[in-house]
């Protein structure tokens, strides 16, 4: 396939992913249909099964398209960073940017997660999804352990309060008429935590 033949088809499933993202947040998934997300997204609804077969395949797969180009922007971000306590601010600062210019897709993880209580398949993609978070922060926890900047810790159950502090905030931030910023909060309660870690 040529260059221009993959661009254009890029460019039909990134148009197919934006308007089911709208359809989902503003519709919810029982209520979106392939018909009107193929109208929003400008092509017939046979053009989009040729990209998605079902609707459930659809709202699997803008899920992990998105997390998947938001993980390697914050792979990017970090990468030159080598001192764990600056790459876990840097962590949490690239987080609340994304946040704030992708709020409708952290709206739709929202329809996604609910579901995730009924859905076995869903169910495992977020374990997935959790299980690599939290051994990211694990990682970044073990590195300064090593290298003397943390104090020793179960560095595992630490991953699992960071991702916890994550989420919690995430849901509260969506499910009230919140009284904080994402990042502002956020990236107090990560230096309330590094500070506990560094003694």
């Amino acid at each position: 396939m040529s260059d221009r033949c993959m661009k254009i088809k890029d460019t039909r499933k990134e148009n197919i992913f934006s308007a089911a993202l709208q359809c989902f947040i503003e519709k919810g998934y029982a209520e979106s249909s392939i018909s009107m997300i193929a109208s929003r997204a400008g092509i017939s609804k046979g053009g989009l099964y040729h990209y998605f077969p079902t609707k459930r395949e659809l709202f699997l797969g803008l899920f992990l398209y998105r997390v998947n180009q938001y993980s390697e922007q914050l792979r990017d971000q970090l990468h030159n960073e080598k001192s764990p306590d600056k790459r876990l601010k840097m962590l949490v600062r690239e987080a609340g940017s994304l946040l704030v210019h992708n709020e409708a897709f952290y709206r739709f993880c929202l329809e996604f997660l609910s579901i995730g209580v009924r859905d076995a398949e869903i169910r495992s993609v977020m374990t997935d999804f959790y299980k690599e978070t939290v051994g990211i922060f694990a990682h970044i926890v073990n590195e300064g352990i090593d290298t003397g900047l943390f104090q020793p810790i179960d560095s595992k159950k630490l991953a699992r309060m960071l991702y916890f502090t994550v989420m919690g905030a995430f849901f509260t931030f969506f499910s009230v008429d919140p009284d904080f910023t994402f990042s502002e909060q956020f990236s107090f309660q990560i230096n309330f935590m590094l500070k506990a870690l560094q003694g």
